[in-house]
């Protein structure tokens, strides 16, 4: 079997690109050959990527990835223009009488886009009409692409996290310190703007810390070393880590206590079920799909995210069997196999449902 993923590859070290760079492990393990369109920004290097930023390098990857009878699999936000016209394009990337291939939508902010405009979803179902299957991260994506138009035929819900991949590395050097000098120890993957809830989650912060002297907050992701965590100052007991790659970041998560998620939209985050699968505490804002298990609060309500951290600071971690989770690459890999009216890579897939549950 050959896919083609198209999508962003990481740095930056989130999002789409960490499943779309975990997605091609994946495959790989199981015996696909993996190529992956790379439409995100900055020049990266590694095995079968090939560079297709830009209409011109886009199209030229498309018709070579068609041409070689690779199956394609477009993971995008589908929050904006961009997004679509892109699904658009790759829909209709494939030999005559080929197999259709498959589109996922990652963003939470996509429902109240397509909501906004006639438009929108006359576009968003145009792009959705050139694939086999479409993949949503959330209920709430999927039934709003249902209300776009799109055939519910079409449309399966699975979580974009898959347990056998998460492998923590070794955790920034001075984590070690951080974790000796603060108990209990909060963390939070951010990044410059309102949707990651970084300002609420500082002050949120700074009341637990007048209660309790020893807590500690870590923050980390790009833009994190000048936002609002960076301008602290020394004492307040909060420390920016940046940008850090995905198995540094989550060694530093498994490091810490509790992992926070104020986020304002979402989908399915994969960093709130990496952190539970690894044992953590996670306290999230109530939006998107959350998974059992977590200390959620009412998304943008500083009061009761700093209830809530006080809260996950006496709680003890959830048990959790990492192999006792199902993996969604799994209900993939049979969804490209009933596309190309062949064989799963791995046995026990099943489309159309919702997995792992956590």
């Amino acid at each position: 079997m050959k896919v083609a993923l198209v999508g962003n590859w990481p740095p930056p070290h989130g999002g789409i690109a960490v499943h779309v760079a975990g997605l091609a492990r994946a495959l790989r393990q199981r015996g696909a050959r993996v190529r992956v369109l790379d439409i995100g920004q900055g020049d990266h290097a590694a095995l079968e990527l090939v560079p297709a930023r830009g209409p011109a390098a886009f199209g030229v990857a498309l018709a070579a990835a068609a041409l070689g009878g690779w199956l394609i699999h477009v993971h995008t936000n589908g929050a904006n223009v961009k997004s679509w016209l892109v699904a658009l394009s790759a829909g209709r990337a494939r030999r005559p009488f080929g197999p259709h291939g498959v589109l996922s939508i990652h963003s939470g902010h996509s429902p109240p886009w397509l909501a906004a405009s006639a438009g929108r979803r006359l576009l968003a179902r145009a792009a959705c009409a050139g694939f086999g299957k479409v993949v949503t991260v959330s209920e709430p994506i999927a039934e709003a692409l249902a209300a776009a138009g799109v055939p519910r035929r079409l449309l399966t819900v699975l979580s974009p996290f898959s347990p056998s991949l998460v492998e923590p590395g070794e955790p920034p050097p001075q984590l070690a310190a951080i974790r000796a000098r603060h108990s209990p120890l909060f963390c939070a993957a951010v990044a410059p703007g309102p949707t990651y809830g970084e300002d609420l989650l500082v002050p949120a912060f700074e009341r637990v810390r007048a209660g309790v002297p020893r807590a500690g907050l870590v923050v980390f992701g790009p833009g994190t070393r000048k936002g609002l965590a960076a301008g602290c100052g020394h004492g307040s007991g909060v420390y920016a880590l940046g940008e850090l790659d995905h198995p540094v970041a989550l060694a530093t998560v498994r490091g810490c206590d509790v992992f926070v998620r104020p986020s304002r939209t979402d989908g399915d985050s994969v960093s709130v079920r990496e952190a539970l699968a690894m044992g953590r505490v996670v306290v999230a804002s109530n939006v998107g799909h959350r998974p059992h298990g977590c200390l959620l609060f009412p998304v943008g309500d500083a009061g009761a995210l700093a209830w809530r951290l006080l809260e996950a600071g006496r709680a003890p971690a959830p048990p959790v069997s990492i192999a006792s989770l199902r993996d969604p690459v799994e209900d993939l890999c049979a969804i490209y196999a009933a596309l190309q009216g062949g064989h799963p890579l791995s046995s026990g897939g099943r489309v159309g449902v919702r997995a792992p549950t956590l």
